[in-house]
């Protein structure tokens, strides 16, 4: 009011007011500019309890529980090809459905067992019979080693809905039951096949193991059987102790469960191949293995039917660098032959997938590594080879590329369907059709986009219908997952899988930059490195990022690829602001036999190298990499290597390391997967290789340094006798570490996930805490 008075008093004076007008215009406009901000003060206090809705751009950082709990989730092909055109599947109510792609739209779905029906809970991999009459559904009782279970099944008569358990001798819990057409049941130790009436064959001296080929391999027209018994009694056994659920009195004792578990070095089971005649189950036919690997512990990789009356059988010797294919009739006047030799002195054969045999089992097609010429050495490729002794095989596929997988084999179109690799990048992956007649090969998924989208798919793979009238072709990254349903002329008919939910959350959320790297290491060699960046980062160098590389680093292992990827990595990259890398060096897969080769019998060595080597070029080459704040973890293989490369390198380039049940010493790791790569524990073979191997005595190359030894006790796969015996090194040795034991969990260790990651989170916030730098 005072304020008011005073203009007034500066208006009625003329003689002031020529003088004064600017100071007064400039008064109103400052009382009037304090009403409109009191105004807006006076709006904002009245509001103050409304949500302020966020700015419709901003995305959100990717969450530990969006990792942990599914998020980054993709759906594949849940799709099974029962016939030329008809696809057995789950639809989006959990039934189990039965659709016809060549039927109309209004009948092409039939329900096979609904959601609703209580026997659908808790089933796995249900089964059509050949006339779509009955289905087999099995639901699992109990795990018995890690590839084998005891289940109870069931066949539903799909007309009338009548269930049938399927018993023996009043017994429901059985190892294996499958049409094969009729159905075969395998109840431990006894085998049965089903037709009208059952035939039942006794198998003495077997254990419920893992019956690789047991009731498996029926002939086309189902009167023959072969399979194979595993005699384990001179294999020794691997206590594993399971303590129970807490607060219980039958947790007063631990259980203790014996494995048969053959070590490196140690007696395997003893294996033989048979056949048998379910019209004569008295005339068992033992299937010899070659005499120039029968004295070597052979190894029975693979068996397949190529004819009624002929079996064909890969056989092994124990450290996996020689091999025999052997035919052997099963008729009159019986016999047998090699069909072919195989050898590799500079590493292993990988020879674990049966043949493909044509319809009449005059020839077979199959992955083995052919020389490319000059200094490329081998590749694996498709081979084709008549059925005839010591055949010469055809190569349908050559170049400096690798064969992952024979996807099937049209012979009606002269056409093998198979994944590959490239020659220009080795992380891309297609399908391809190559003609056994003229070799010409076309690429089926070269051109396959997700829909509405202008980027390829740059990962894809592929299953055909029984006809090869359709298949389903999925591609796998590098952006969403995607499948469509493809016609023979290769026009899209049908979207399958769009992945929408997971699409629309990668948009919403602050995604990691992905950087690929290449790196040239020794003797020609590349190494290739894939990053995930912060999303935001400054490549200045003005802020320097922590990097945390995720090693694996096995024998024929990648982790480079354009498969779509979303990771834990991914997570702390998006939300902890950390760089996140995986690399490839020497002995990954994908890159041929020079490559792949250059550690054999020596693990733990450029494997490991070349983990450090790259690590510390990354660091020298990108200004925003922090070399005071780099860490290596790794799980299993990637375990053993972390802790190797921590406990090896010299120049502080890991500030901390973490080993998640790693091995630690390969004398203590199975026959089949150990021996393979480093030969035999002996002095005659490679001693000096399993020693030099042993992470146990690096212990001095950890003093100082922050280590995270991390295991399950249950673990069938690498025992936790691994991680007990580094820690007593450790301990013995006055070496502080870090060790986080997970009571009764297994190799996996599914059911801690969220303790896990929290302690692994953890035990980065120490390592990276520039304090500590």
């Amino acid at each position: 009011m005072n304020c008011l008075l005073w203009i007034l008093d500066l208006l009625s004076n003329k003689s002031r007011l020529k003088t004064k007008r600017w100071i007064i215009a400039g008064l109103i406009f400052l009382l009037v500019i304090g009403l409109v901000v009191a105004s807006i003060v006076l709006l904002q206090n009245s509001d103050q309890n409304e949500a302020k809705p966020a700015p419709l751009t901003r995305k959100r950082s990717l969450t530990l529980e969006d990792f942990l709990y599914g998020k980054f989730f993709a759906q594949g092909f849940n799709g099974t090809w029962v016939s030329g055109s008809e696809l057995m599947y789950m639809d989006a109510k959990n039934n189990l459905v039965l659709r016809d792609l060549k039927a109309k739209v209004n009948e092409s779905v039939r329900i096979l067992l609904r959601s609703s029906d209580p026997i659908s809970t808790g089933s796995y991999q249900p089964k059509l019979s050949a006339d779509r009459k009955y289905l087999l559904i099995g639901q699992v009782q109990a795990q018995l080693y890690r590839h084998s279970k005891i289940s109870r099944y069931s066949v539903i008569n799909l007309e009338t809905g009548e269930r049938v358990p399927i018993r023996i001798e009043g017994n429901e819990d059985l190892l294996l039951v499958k049409w094969a057409p009729s159905l075969s049941i395998m109840e431990s130790r006894t085998g049965y096949t089903k037709r009208k009436s059952s035939v039942r064959m006794k198998l003495s001296g077997s254990r419920p193991m893992d019956l690789n080929w047991l009731l498996r391999n029926s002939t086309i027209d189902q009167f023959k059987l072969a399979f194979a018994k595993f005699d384990d009694r001179p294999v020794q056994l691997m206590v594993l102790p399971f303590f129970g659920e807490p607060g219980t009195v039958a947790s007063q004792y631990p259980r203790i469960n014996a494995v048969k578990y053959p070590k490196a070095g140690t007696p395997n089971p003893l294996v033989s191949l048979h056949a048998v005649d379910l019209s004569d189950l008295t005339n068992i036919k033992n299937l010899e293995p070659p005499n120039n690997l029968a004295a070597q512990q052979p190894i029975l990789s693979a068996v397949k039917w190529a004819t009624n009356g002929t079996i064909a059988a890969i056989w092994l010797n124990r450290v996996q660098n020689e091999s025999s294919f052997i035919a052997y009739s099963v008729n009159p006047p019986y016999g047998s032959f090699i069909l072919k030799n195989l050898a590799e002195r500079a590493g292993w054969l990988e020879l674990f997938t049966p043949m493909k045999f044509n319809k009449n089992g005059s020839q077979y097609i199959l992955i083995f590594s052919q020389d490319q010429g000059g200094d490329a050495g081998g590749y694996r490729h498709i081979m084709l080879l008549n059925t005839t002794q010591n055949a010469k095989e055809t190569p349908l596929t050559k170049g400096k590329f690798v064969v992952t997988e024979i996807l099937d084999w049209n012979e009606e179109d002269d056409l093998v369907y198979y994944q590959a690799n490239t020659q220009e990048d080795s992380a891309v992956q297609h399908v391809y059709s190559v003609s056994t007649e003229t070799k010409e090969i076309n690429c089926l998924s070269c051109e396959f986009k997700r829909k509405n989208s202008s980027k390829p798919c740059l990962y894809n793979t592929a299953v055909f219908s029984k006809d090869f009238s359709y298949y389903a072709l999925s591609c796998s990254g590098p952006d969403v997952p995607y499948i469509a349903i493809y016609s023979k002329d290769h026009q899209r008919i049908l979207e399958w899988e769009s992945n929408d939910d997971l699409y629309r959350f990668t948009k919403t959320r602050e995604m990691p930059v992905v950087k690929r790297m290449e790196f040239n290491i020794s003797d020609g060699f590349t190494a290739q490195v894939v990053l995930q960046l912060p999303p935001d980062f400054d490549p200045s160098g003005n802020t320097k990022y922590p990097l945390l590389v995720n090693v694996y680093a096995g024998p024929d292992s990648s982790q480079v690829s354009q498969e779509f990827t979303l990771n834990w990595g991914s997570y702390l990259a998006s939300n902890r602001s950390t760089i996140y890398a995986v690399i490839d060096g020497r002995g990954s897969a994908l890159k041929g036999d020079k490559y792949l080769f250059a550690g054999y019998r020596n693990l733990g060595t450029v494997e490991v190298e070349d983990q450090i080597f790259v690590t510390k070029k990354i660091q020298e080459t990108l200004p925003y990499v922090d070399k005071d704040r780099t860490a290596i973890w790794g799980w299993s293989y990637g375990g053993y290597a972390a802790g190797m490369a921590l406990a090896t390198e010299k120049d502080n380039i890991f500030k901390c390391g973490i080993s998640v049940a790693p091995v630690t010493d390969w004398a203590l790791y199975d026959t089949i997967y150990t021996e393979r790569f480093m030969g035999l524990p002996s002095l005659a073979d490679n001693l000096r290789g399993y020693l030099n191997a042993q992470l146990i005595t690096k212990y001095e190359g950890l003093r100082n340094k922050l280590y995270f030894l991390i295991h399950g006790t249950y673990d069938d796969n690498v025992h936790y006798q691994q991680s007990l015996l580094w820690a007593k090194v450790l301990e013995q040795k006055d070496i502080f570490f870090r060790q986080m034991t997970y009571t009764d969990q297994v190799h996996d260790l599914g059911n801690v996930r969220p303790h896990l990651y929290h302690s692994l989170e953890n035990f980065l916030d120490e390592c990276f805490n520039e304090e500590n730098s």
